[in-house]
């Protein structure tokens, strides 16, 4: 007899005991992956190095000056930048100035911008395109832009459908502290296009990279729709 109720008893606190259990809120789950997680993980741009050239005098000290020669040829807007001997194909968007009087750059590692203050692709004057050479998760578009030799060839195209082909003459690196900005937005007689982005060791404690790379081309060729 004893045995029986002890059984019954039992049975009535694991009863009483799982009804409780049932009847509390579930705790919410802890998501350590999913589609939805690592689709909204992809679609968040990687976070960017500091680039130099934002703090860089280019106001103040070198603003495009008009040239002497007269200059026949307008000029694009360039939408598209491509340069077959390393694989780039990117979109081209203007950049302007920063608040520190330098050039501001691009907030994509896939992008590069072109300074819009200064002088359009083919038109007599200094164009520039920079780039990011890397960002916090991996190589950027510039990535192997030091890569370039004499003799490579730069296709710029333009808002309108036209072509402008470009030849680089050289390729150098300079101390950040002695980029020569003069050279790279100021006044010439050419028809160039200058393409700069960060090179040489990382600084940890400055956050940025000890030396600028320019990579200097002039127009051999152009498709220019009037």
């Amino acid at each position: 007899m004893k045995h029986i109720l002890y059984s019954i008893a039992l049975g009535l606190l694991v009863f009483i005991v799982s009804f409780q259990l049932l009847d509390e809120p579930a705790k919410e789950a802890r998501v350590l992956s999913s589609f939805e997680a690592e689709q909204k993980q992809s679609e968040e741009p990687p976070p960017l190095k500091r680039d130099t050239i934002e703090n860089e005098p280019i106001k103040k000290n070198y603003e495009p000056a008009t040239v002497v020669q007269q200059d026949d040829q307008t000029g694009i807007v360039p939408t598209r930048l491509e340069i077959p001997s390393i694989g780039v194909d990117a979109p081209i968007g203007p950049e302007g100035y920063t608040d520190n009087g330098g050039m501001a750059v691009p907030d994509s590692v896939t992008r590069v911008g072109w300074f819009e203050p200064g002088t359009k692709p083919g038109r007599i004057g200094n164009a520039v395109i920079a780039g990011h050479v890397d960002g916090q998760s991996g190589p950027a578009v510039f990535y192997d832009l030091k890569e370039l030799k004499a003799g490579d060839e730069i296709f710029v195209y333009g808002e309108d459908g036209s072509k402008m082909t470009f030849t680089v003459e050289k390729v150098a690196a300079y101390p950040v502290e002695e980029s020569p900005i003069r050279d790279l937005f100021g006044p010439t007689n050419e028809r160039a296009l200058n393409l700069i982005t960060c090179t040489g060791p990382y600084d940890q404690e400055a956050s940025g990279y000890t030396e600028r790379l320019a990579v200097y081309t002039t127009l051999t060729a152009s498709d220019y729709k009037q």
